[in-house]
Order: C-alpha cells, then structure tokens, then sequence
C-alpha cells in the first residue's frame, strides 16, 4: 500500500473542490452590477370599445287572448221546424242577410185572426159610436135620460179598449212571424250550424250558430300594477294640454301595442288601447287590459293566444353595450372598464332590456368609457392593459322588430328585440 504525502488532497476532493469554486465564481459573477437582468413582462393587449348611447325603444311583454270585437249567438224565438238555412257555414255575412227560415204557416194563420178580430172591434166600436151621437140628440130634446147617454158613452170606451187589444194582438203575431226568418244582426263571419234543415227548433233548442265580426278583432290580457302605472303616468303627461278625444284614437297613443304570432313573426299592424280595468285584481295584483288591432285579411281568430309587445312609440337615449362585454357572478352583472392610466377595474352596473346582442344599462357607466369587449379572460381587475380600439361584432337583430329574439326586459312572453322607431 502506497502512502500518501503529508499534506497533499486527494484528486476526488480537488475535483469537487473546483467544482464548487466554479459555481461560486458564477453566481459572485451574476450578483456584480451592470449584469444583464431578465426582460419585464409586457402588459396584455385588450380590444376596447367606447360606450355611446343609442336610441331604443322600452318595451314590455304579456301573454293575451284574442276575442271577436262583437259576437252574436243565434237562437230561435219561436217554436217550429226547420225549413231553409241560407248561408254557408264558415263563410261572411252581411247585416240583415237571411240566416234560418223556420216554418211561418201557423203564425200567419195566428196573424190572420188577430187582424178578423181587429176588424170585428173596429166594427162594433162604430156602431158603440153611432148609438152615442143618437142619445146625445135624444138627450138634447128630453126624449132619453141622461142613463143610457152614459151608458152609451161607456160602451165606445170599451170598445175603443177592444180595438187596442185586437191591434196588439197583431202586433204580436206579426212577431211571431218574422221571428221565423232568422237573420244576421251584424257583418261577420258565421260557424257551423248547430241544426240541420228538417229539425224541431224553440226557444230552449240553445244556439243555433255563432257570427264573430273579425275586424277589428281585440286582444285581452293583464299587466303588472308597476306595468300598468307607467302606462297611466305616460297616458296623464301626453294628456296635458290635449284633447284626450284625440290621445285615444289610433296612432296617438303614447305606448304601441303589437302582436308576436305563435310561430314568432310580428303582425303587421299596430293596435290601440280601448279599454283599461277600474280596479286590480286581489288574487293576481295585475289590471285586465284590452286592446283592438286591425285585421282585414282575418289572420287572428278570437280563442287565440298571442304574444302582446307594449313598445313605446317614440324612442329614447340609453347606454347600449354588446352582450359580450357583459360578465356576472354572485354579486351580479359587471363591465371591465379600462380607465385613462389604462388599469382595468370592475364596475357594477344595473341592466335594463335586452336588444338582440346588445344590453342596456341603467346605471353604473357613462357614454365615452371604455370597455373591454375582447381579451377578458387575459386581465383581471387592477393590472394595467394596453387597449386598443375595436369594432364590436354585428348585431343580426339590431334592424328587426319586436319578433325577433333577445331577451325579455318586462313581460312574460318570449325573448323579443324591437328596433327604434325614429
């Protein structure tokens, strides 16, 4: 065994000794000043958009019912068989158009007795008055008592009395029989015949069709109080100085009422308000309100349900975002707002109706601020961006009208996205 010299390192210690001396020159280099130091982070690059104000139309949504704007059940006043119906079911009929023909031959024969027996009073009220004019000359020269001028004068009262009777007793057959001709008390359109030619009708034979004028046909529903209290404030401010004679015809009201269809098309004409409640309804605290639309081509039927847009008529300012500038969480709806020293802060905002892609805010931002609209995902409240100004993306349903969809802001039907109407 070989014997090392006092004092000399082993070569696997010189080794690890150089290494360690190596790592220790590095690091002593890295800490001297002037060393070149790692790049700082830029800041993220976000698409910005400036918030303006648009001019919309407020508009509320309920669920209503279609009903005829005059409905007429037909029934028969006399008793008798069948003998004529001269319309087609279905189909439109005129004032005064014959409807029903019910067998006349026993009323005209009640016709023809009543007016003998006028005949026959008539008859005997001129020999009553003949027998009167005699005993008044008697009575003048003594030669009958004032008895039998009296009773002579009672005799002309009762057959005057018969005459009247005869007279209404005509009258009620003539009744009778034009009561056997069934015919159309308004214009409209009629349904199916509840009875055939042939059959025994009266009175308790219930309704033998149905005529409903369509046009204008009227639409009821009900609306929230708060609802209805804006329609009445709207109704009291246009009022002012107004002949309210005026306010209330087509086209003059201050709110439009409009039809979405079931299958989510917007009826082409507008409507007017005929008829406002008096009262609200305990169980539902909502106000019954009717409203009339033209319907010329006989589109709606009465029975049906629709879908009523209240929109304003004339549009008004508002602070209008996209959509997808728009975030929620638990605290509710908030905006990214980048401010003049470009650090990103949350802002909380009150949301009004919806409009396609775009969002109305009530409260919480002002026009000229600036949004973030893309790159949210990349920032967070408080770090500083470097925005840049883009377009927001466009809007399908911003030239549509109240059938489109987006989301409801006050009603109960569907989503709906009207466009301003100036």
């Amino acid at each position: 065994m070989v014997s090392m010299p006092r004092g000399a390192v082993p070569l696997r210690s010189a080794r690890r000794s150089g290494a360690v001396l190596s790592l220790c020159s590095l690091l002593i280099l890295g800490c001297v000043p002037g060393g070149d130091a790692p790049p700082a982070a830029e800041p993220p690059s976000v698409g910005v958009i400036a918030v303006t104000e648009e001019r919309v139309n407020p508009y509320f949504e309920f669920v209503g019912k279609t009903r005829a704007a005059d409905t007429v059940a037909l029934r028969a006043r006399v008793t008798g068989f069948l003998l004529e119906r001269a319309f087609q079911e279905g189909g439109q009929v005129e004032t005064d158009d014959l409807l029903f023909r019910i067998e006349p031959e026993q009323y005209q024969a009640s016709l023809a007795q009543a007016e003998a027996q006028l005949s026959a009073a008539e008859a005997s009220l001129n020999r009553a008055q003949v027998d009167l004019a005699r005993y008044q000359e008697l009575a003048k020269a003594k030669n009958v008592s004032q008895q039998k001028v009296d009773e002579a004068q009672a005799e002309v009262l009762v057959q005057e009395a018969a005459v009247e009777t005869a007279q209404a007793d005509i009258q009620k057959a003539q009744l009778n029989v034009d009561y056997t001709e069934i015919r159309a008390p308004i214009a409209g359109r009629i349904d199916l015949a509840a009875f055939d030619v042939g059959n025994l009708v009266e009175p308790a034979s219930g309704v033998l069709a149905t005529i409903n004028r369509m046009d204008p046909i009227k639409v009821a529903f009900s609306i929230a109080e708060t609802w209805y209290l804006e329609l009445a404030q709207a109704g009291a401010r246009a009022r002012q100085g107004q002949d309210p004679d005026e306010l209330a015809a087509p086209g003059k009201q201050h709110f439009v009422p409009q039809i979405r269809l079931p299958d989510g098309s917007l009826y082409p004409h507008d409507g007017w308000f005929d008829f406002f409640d008096n009262k609200v309804d305990e169980t539902t605290g909502t106000v019954l309100i009717r409203a009339q639309f033209p319907n010329p081509d006989q589109l709606l039927l009465p029975g049906q349900f629709v879908t009523v847009v209240i929109e304003r008529r004339e549009a008004v300012s508002a602070v209008v975002v996209p959509q997808a500038a728009l975030l929620t969480d638990q605290g509710g709806s908030y905006v990214l707002v980048v401010g003049d020293d470009d650090k990103v802060e949350r802002r909380r905002v009150k949301t009004g109706q919806r409009f396609g892609t775009r969002q109305v805010i009530e409260e919480g931002l002002e026009s000229g601020e600036r949004i973030v609209l893309y790159g949210i995902q990349k920032v967070r409240p408080g770090i500083q961006v470097r925005p840049e100004t883009t377009t927001p993306p466009g809007d399908p349903l911003a030239a549509t009208g109240p059938g489109s969809s987006g989301e409801n802001g006050g009603g109960d039907g569907d989503d709906a996205a009207p466009a301003a109407r100036d």
